[in-house]
């Protein structure tokens, strides 16, 4: 009963914390693209478009624990008209995320502070072709390879770190985080499936504001 109580007394005292995570353009990103590791949708997890070396993200904390979300949205059309007909080939990924950190020493303005830091994240796929005077079966391999697509570009994965920052007085945070961050996906074609996983390492500054 006393340990609901304080917990619900930490959560009175909650409030917003906002902020943006920056991770550098390395060696290993410029690797990925020239081995051609890339998914060729654009708007997949390890693309580039989706995660952007400066990532948002917000939520709420309380004196030991936070809950934050971000989400991110590519989106990669093309329309092509022509005197006899028109086409259109859109991509897009949408990557809702999620976490939980928990300090190791109640938060406080002017005092650094350590937490670990854990996280889920998501990537839900759209794809389609369209061709105004495609038949049935132009059609039906035009849907196919819509379908190969949003295999390529769907995924999900997660993250474990650590982390440290300084509040000031007037909300500025300023910290680092070092996280694992794995991510799982699969491709489709005609025959066969690949699954596909990635774990790596991912170094970040933090910027944010405590209201």
């Amino acid at each position: 009963m006393l340990s609901v109580f304080a917990i619900l007394c930490s959560f009175a005292h909650a409030g917003a914390l906002v902020g943006v995570d920056i991770v550098p353009f390395g060696r290993a990103d410029a690797a990925w693209v020239q081995e051609q590791q890339l998914s060729g949708t654009q708007v997949a997890e390890t693309d580039g478009l989706l995660t952007p070396p400066v990532v948002g993200w917000g939520g709420y904390a309380n004196e030991r624990h936070a809950f934050l979300g971000g989400l991110s949205v590519a989106r990669v059309a093309t329309h092509v008209d022509s005197a006899t007909s028109g086409s259109s080939l859109t991509r897009m990924g949408i990557r809702p995320s999620f976490d939980y950190r928990w300090y190791w020493v109640a938060r406080q303005a002017g005092r650094p502070l350590a937490y670990l830091q854990a996280g889920l994240h998501g990537v839900i796929p759209f794809a389609s072709d369209r061709t105004e005077d495609a038949s049935a079966a132009e059609q039906e391999v035009l849907d196919s390879r819509a379908k190969q697509e949003r295999s390529r570009i769907g995924g999900f994965g997660g993250r474990v770190g650590l982390g440290a920052e300084v509040q000031w007085d007037n909300g500025l945070v300023l910290g680092a985080r070092y996280s694992m961050v794995y991510h799982r996906s699969r491709a489709l074609n005609e025959e066969t499936v690949a699954v596909s996983s990635l774990l790596r390492a991912e170094a970040a500054l933090v910027l944010a504001f405590a209201f």
